[in-house]
């Protein structure tokens, strides 16, 4: 499934890729959850997107709308992935939230994760 044509963005669906994903990838972690990044450095394809939300989130009204804000979230700030082909967004958190709280936690983790690898590369 497409999820946006216009910036070339993919879902991931096949279980063994997503497993991959959660085994060799960076993982950062924030309010709601954990976000895996994956870079396979030899392959130069489009972004390819999961979210993957527990049973014990909510009902399936609030495990669709934590899906339908994450996809947004992406979308709106994709300049944040393009160093990345795969991303993974995992939540664990029963905690109810809006779009601009998600934003906000991801934006800081995603943000800190930047300086600290910035950091890493000057020594």
């Amino acid at each position: 499934m497409n999820l946006s044509k216009r910036l070339n963005i993919v879902s991931v669906s096949d279980s063994k890729e997503i497993k991959y994903i959660l085994d060799h990838s960076k993982k950062i972690y924030f309010k709601y959850g954990i976000v895996f990044l994956n870079k396979d450095s030899d392959t130069k394809e489009r972004l390819r997107f999961a979210v993957l939300v527990k049973k014990h989130c909510g009902n399936a009204v609030r495990r669709n709308y934590i899906k339908r804000i994450s996809r947004n979230f992406v979308v709106r700030n994709i300049t944040l992935f393009k160093p990345y082909n795969r991303v993974i967004f995992l939540f664990l958190s029963k905690e109810k939230f809006k779009y601009k709280d998600l934003e906000e936690q991801l934006l800081k983790a995603l943000r800190n994760e930047k300086a600290s690898f910035a950091d890493d590369s000057v020594l």
